[in-house]
């Protein structure tokens, strides 16, 4: 606009042009061409400013979906609700997910306020979370089905390189290569569960190939007992005749339950808000999954990579229905074998069996100790959520693999087989907990015990479930034998 102008100016006043008249006006003029620019920039910075943080909040908000954390605005002024629960809580309630081992809820006592948590937004660093997010992304991987695609091809051998037996496996301390059903049972993570799960298919398993195959063992070997994975020498395990599993858990979740489950009901401690944190902050509790599960090697830096790529599947607490189910996929067994009864639940009991009976106690939180949880607590457990991050990212790869119509259609059943069992086996099984109180009939207590669970708690009222379901089980387990090496 200005430059037409100026040599308009300059053809009608040619001599106005080369006086000072035309110096001033041409000085007008530039000056208005740099306002005018100016403000143009403005304008449009100020626009790509918006833009910016409008993309800024979408990030946010969809990483605060991710990991469960609700942006919402409040006067105007946008802040996250944070609110340490379990996925399963559902208004207060816990909704039943398979889980036996935990599935307290995190419940206050009537005296102390809620334990919602608002904070201000910290300032978004778009590049952080993508690079946390890739990294994840790069740590877990795809479970693949576990069969011996050479051995199905076989009709003369079964093609479950892992059921060795108990000889042949001893999968003990300082043996050069552990064999057999392996799962390494952390404390507090649903280990009652996973326990339970292993001796099921342990004794299923062997039931059944043995009708196959005159040369498959009698009983295949499993190890079910509490011991960190490097005690016991799992990083030389034989991965052609072994698989290898285990659970993880929100890490606080961890924590918490196991303070409560070891201090406070078994050594009936004063449960206090100092001394929650006290325990939080204990540095024997950090990072303890992944020192429990970790398989040392020179090949990674990483914890969590040894673990994810270490083991043949790593369960999912919070999602013990969905990993179950993929369990079964992966190991090409039955939806039964996975079907066990709770065994502890808060307000339940623990222990005997020749041990003393008590009664779990409900754990407990306060904004002061969430606060805490959602801060220190998760820089100092950092390995541990790196890795519960990578086992929920592998779990959903895995679940994409299988089809996860698929598997959505196989949760069902299995909600349908752990219902009909806990109907008509949950009376009909015999807990070690509590015990009469008549000491005449302990003694016949104790052996109904022996003869509904593996041992302790654990996969108390088996047979009843094997009766119960063993029409599906059956039909099952001729689809599976059908198609080898075929997802179910």
């Amino acid at each position: 606009i200005i430059c037409p102008t100026m040599k308009s100016y300059q053809r009608r006043s040619p001599a106005k042009a080369n006086n000072g008249s035309w110096t001033v006006s041409k000085s007008l003029y530039i000056v208005l061409a740099i306002a005018i620019g100016a403000v143009g920039l403005l304008v449009f910075d100020y626009q790509q400013a918006n833009n910016f943080k409008t993309s800024l909040r979408k990030s946010a908000a969809a990483s605060a979906d991710n990991n469960n954390i609700g942006l919402v605005s409040s006067s105007g002024e946008e802040k996250d609700t944070l609110l340490l629960r379990t996925p399963e809580e559902v208004d207060g309630a816990v909704v039943s997910n398979g889980n036996t081992d935990d599935a307290e809820e995190l419940q206050l006592p009537a005296e102390v306020e809620t334990t919602m948590v608002e904070i201000e937004t910290p300032p978004s660093n778009n590049d952080i979370s993508t690079a946390a997010d890739i990294e994840i992304e790069q740590l877990s991987r795809t479970y693949p089905i576990w069969i011996d695609e050479k051995l199905a091809d076989d009709s003369i051998t079964h093609p479950y390189g892992w059921c060795v037996p108990e000889d042949i496996a001893t999968a003990t301390k300082n043996d050069d290569s552990p064999k057999g059903l392996i799962f390494v049972k952390v404390h507090k993570c649903g280990s009652s569960t996973g326990a339970g799960v292993t001796l099921r298919i342990r004794d299923n398993l062997s039931q059944r190939l043995s009708q196959l195959d005159q040369n498959a063992p009698a009983n295949c070997f499993a190890h079910y007992e509490h011991a960190a994975a490097s005690e016991l020498q799992f990083q030389k395990r034989d991965p052609s005749q072994s698989f290898m599993w285990s659970i993880v858990r929100e890490p606080a979740q961890r924590t918490l339950s196991h303070y409560f489950y070891f201090h406070i009901s078994k050594q009936n401690h004063t449960a206090t808000e100092d001394n929650i944190l006290a325990r939080l902050k204990s540095s024997d509790l950090q990072n303890y999954q992944s020192k429990y599960l970790d398989l040392p090697s020179q090949k990674s830096k990483s914890s969590t990579d040894r673990i994810i790529n270490g083991y043949d599947f790593l369960a999912v607490n919070e999602r013990m229905e969905e990993s179950l189910v993929v369990l079964a996929m992966l190991a090409q067994i039955p939806f039964t074998d996975v079907v066990v009864l709770n065994s502890k639940l808060a307000g339940a009991y623990d222990g005997g069996n020749g041990k003393r009976c008590v009664k779990l106690k409900r754990k407990w939180t306060t904004p002061k100790i969430d606060k805490y949880i959602l801060g220190d607590y998760r820089k100092a457990n950092k390995d541990d959520y790196q890795l519960y991050d990578a086992a929920q990212r592998s779990l959903d790869k895995t679940i994409d693999a299988l089809g996860r119509k698929r598997v959505e259609e196989n949760i069902e059943v299995l909600k349908r087989l752990q219902q009909q069992n806990e109907e008509q086996c949950a009376s009909e099984a015999t807990m070690p907990c509590p015990e009469p109180e008549d000491e005449s009939k302990k003694q016949e207590h104790m052996r109904l015990v022996k003869e509904s669970c593996y041992f302790s708690d654990i996969g108390c009222g088996h047979a009843c479930t094997d009766s119960v379901l063993a029409d599906h089980a059956e039909e099952e387990w001729a689809r599976i034998t059908s198609s080898q090496g075929q997802v179910q």
